[in-house]
């Protein structure tokens, strides 16, 4: 019997509201805990064994499994809050983790396409989540003694939105010295041979890796392999888009000889890191062509209809990938955008997100991201803004002003309203010494600028020290005191003022600009010798 909405455990402590997942010995709810007013995940030992052997045996299981997460701390375990006994049901109370087991993500995500009926997630989420369980691993088989955690499979492992890993279901997780020959506890296809014959060690745990991993790549069934369970098909064979690197990561972790896999957790999680950048994000077929280095071209022999929203299949990936751009989640946004290009190659919008993707990368990757951002202007080569992506790689990362300015120039003929455009290109030609373009640019900016006080002062200063090097005196003049109206505490801009009055012999107003700067920054030195001058000059 389920516990219903509004139930209270533990003397009232823990007030149930759903039912989160059920199975043949136990239940997990969402509860809230009422001493803290936090949610919480209460886990139920049901009571429904044919023998009191099994029962025993239960019990066993689900005490040893609070004993082990109590003792332990780290960032992909729930923590275990507590732990009794009610009506002689056994309940643990655990953090409660919203997000959804890698077999949900991998029903409901798993559409990048391979071959041969193949299909599973991209590959960098793949490595993501496979170095967060690596790190999981390390630290279980660190323990004193081990832990092995014997069950490892995609239903027993939960991702949250933030694409963060969380183990659940310690039930048959053993210490390394507890182990009997006579248990034998395994999920076929994810069980390694030494576990079949009841000796599972550290290692067995990183032959479960990799076939869950195997599994989230191509969504292949262990159950056909052949000659035997142990005989996994190549993953490159299924899924041509994976890098082979990652391939051979996951293969070594699959082999049935104990020896031959990594030698620890951290090992393969030290090999997953030194992988080599994804260079092809995954195509709707096996045929790659050679031609792909950054953004994914479309398919050979394939006629797909050319867009540029959200309104398409891959809509909703689209979405997810900007707001985890805008939230700064890069790696997260690739994951997106890579199920994006699967449903829709040909999308402007899909391959201006991995211009965006490559150009915001620490370290970034510039020529992949132009690449990206050029198939892009290929499928809508009316998009203002791709342009002056295109101009912001060549400005701020490859620092190549004369490229960008033609970048910036395409896509202020195709927007002339944009005032970044018009301040970026200012920026590019001052940079190239050409004073007079980058003034009349800065100029067109604060003309189309929104009226945002700071932005317009850094503006007013541009255009007046433009106008100072070009001896545009009046100009520099009206610039500099348009800084000082929005910011009076702004003294090197009034120091800039005064000299530019003195060049237009205007010594009192110089002088009382002067005055200012000197009492407002006494160490200054340069101020201190125009002061004693124009003193000098107006005998005062």
């Amino acid at each position: 019997m389920r516990l219903s909405p509004g139930v209270l455990l533990s003397n009232g402590r823990y007030r149930i509201e759903r039912l989160v997942a059920a199975g043949g010995m136990g239940a997990v709810y969402r509860a809230i805990d009422l001493r803290f007013e936090r949610p919480c995940a209460v886990k139920e030992m049901l009571d429904d064994f044919q023998s009191e052997v099994e029962r025993s045996q239960a019990v066993e299981w689900f005490k040893r499994e609070a004993t082990l997460l109590l003792d332990l701390n780290h960032p992909c375990i729930p923590r275990v809050r507590d732990f009794f006994v009610e009506e002689g049901r056994h309940y643990l109370v655990m953090d409660f983790i919203e997000g959804r087991t890698l077999a949900k993500v991998l029903e409901e995500e798993g559409n990048v396409m391979g071959v041969n009926g193949a299909r599973g997630v991209p590959e960098a989420r793949a490595r993501s989540w496979a170095q967060q369980i690596c790190n999981v691993l390390s630290y279980l088989h660190r323990q004193n003694p081990p832990i092995i955690f014997r069950d490892l499979k995609p239903s027993n492992i939960m991702v949250t939105d933030q694409d963060e890993i969380k183990l659940i279901d310690f039930g048959i997780a053993r210490t390394f010295q507890s182990q009997r020959q006579a248990t034998i506890i395994m999920t076929i296809g994810y069980a390694p041979p030494e576990q079949l014959h009841g000796m599972p060690e550290p290692r067995s745990d990183i032959y479960a890796l990799g076939a869950t991993l195997h599994r989230l790549l191509t969504h292949h069934d262990a159950a056909n392999n052949r000659p035997t369970i142990f005989s996994f098909p190549p993953v490159r064979s299924l899924r041509p888009d994976v890098s082979p690197e990652f391939e051979q990561v996951i293969m070594k972790a699959l082999s049935p000889s104990v020896e031959q896999r990594w030698s620890s957790a951290e090992e393969m999680e030290r090999a997953i890191l030194s992988l080599p950048p994804i260079k092809v994000v995954p195509p709707l077929t096996n045929s790659v062509p050679p031609t792909v280095a950054a953004s994914p071209a479309t398919p050979r022999n394939v006629a797909l209809p050319v867009g540029g929203g959200t309104t398409g299949p891959a809509g909703q990936f689209i979405l997810t990938a900007q707001a985890q751009l805008q939230a700064g989640r890069i790696e997260a946004a690739y994951a997106a955008v890579q199920q994006a290009y699967a449903l829709e190659p040909n999308n402007a919008l899909v391959h201006k997100i991995f211009g965006q993707i490559f150009a915001r990368r620490q370290p970034p990757d510039p020529q992949r991201a132009i690449q990206a951002y050029n198939r892009s202007v290929q499928l809508n080569p009316n998009d203002a803004e791709t342009h002056k992506l295109v101009g912001d790689v060549y400005h701020f990362i490859l620092m190549r002003p004369g490229d960008a300015i033609t970048a910036y120039t395409q896509s202020l003929r195709l927007n002339p309203n944009d005032f970044e455009a018009h301040q970026r290109l200012a920026q590019c030609y001052e940079r190239l010494n050409q004073l007079g373009p980058a003034l009349r640019e800065f100029q067109e900016a604060l003309r189309l600028a929104p009226k945002v006080p700071a932005l317009l002062a850094a503006l007013h200063y541009e255009i007046g020290q433009l106008a100072w090097r070009l001896n545009q005196l009046p100009l520099a003049e009206r610039s500099f005191v348009q800084v000082l109206i929005i910011n009076p505490a702004d003294h090197q801009t009034r120091f800039l003022l005064s000299q530019v009055y003195e060049r237009e012999n205007k010594l009192s107003d110089a002088l009382r600009e002067c005055r200012y700067v000197v009492g407002a920054m006494p160490t200054n030195q340069a101020a201190q010798a125009m002061l004693q001058r124009l003193q000098a000059r107006l005998g005062r």
